[in-house]
């Protein structure tokens, strides 16, 4: 397991293309997308990065469209994957996307993008629109509730992801998984699931330090409740059919 330490980890790549998530995260995401969707359908990948997603789901049998603020890092090449650039915080900018490709997709993506945009409530609104009637939108981003962010916070004042560091990295918008159930729910979307993800363990044992935080976490964890595992969550709701 590639050892990881309040925010920091070892690089990895999918053909190529770095992958901007944490480790086993893609994975999770494709399984999840297989399971909800038929090889086939259109896949929007919206906050592609480099495009390390978009090919792994496109090389599954997916028509994916992939959507960046940052065009010059993108760097997929050889797979017919359409790239458009759309500044997620530029209300203009993410409108007129919208509306050219209002209810296209089956599935649209918004990986570890949400807790950057200034408007989280607009983003995910904008995810839903993009969605066919009936389609899928999935939403992760780091999780807030893990009993390792707890203890950050109880230590620091700060989420673990939201630290002062992470600020320059562009973390601006912590999101509880309450919080991002609300948005979801008064966004329109219907069957609402959220579920940890990535590869946090329930215990670290890499230093002093986090040897001493695992056994406060042993001792909390029977007074706590949510999701208290994962290093991310996944979130996914459904459009409502047209009547």
């Amino acid at each position: 397991m590639n050892k990881i330490f309040f925010g920091k980890k070892k690089l990895e790549y999918y053909s190529g293309l770095l992958i901007r998530a944490d480790k086993g995260l893609h994975d999770q995401i494709a399984e999840v997308i297989q399971l909800k969707a038929e090889k086939g359908a259109k896949v929007l990948d919206m906050g592609a990065g480099q495009g390390a997603l978009s090919a792994r789901l496109y090389d599954q049998g997916y028509v994916v469209t992939a959507v960046d603020m940052n065009d010059g890092d993108y760097g997929l090449s050889g797979r017919e994957i359409k790239f458009e650039h759309v500044n997620f915080d530029d209300e203009k900018d993410l409108e007129s996307f919208i509306s050219q490709h209002e209810s296209q997709f089956d599935v649209v993506c918004g990986v570890e993008v949400i807790e950057h945009v200034e408007n989280p409530w607009a983003y995910v609104r904008g995810l839903k629109k993009l969605a066919k009637p009936g389609g899928l939108v999935l939403i992760t981003t780091p999780n807030t509730t893990s009993w390792l962010s707890r203890l950050t916070f109880l230590r620091q004042g700060q989420f673990l992801c939201f630290k002062q560091e992470n600020l320059s990295y562009g973390h601006i918008n912590p999101i509880a998984c309450f919080e991002l159930e609300l948005i979801m729910n008064r966004s329109g979307l219907k069957d609402i699931e959220i579920f940890s993800a990535g590869t946090l363990p329930p215990l670290y044992f890499t230093s002093v330090k986090m040897i001493i935080l695992s056994f406060m976490a042993l001792i909390l964890r029977p007074f706590q409740s949510g999701i208290l595992n994962g290093w991310c969550v996944i979130a996914i709701g459904r459009k409502k059919s047209d009547p």
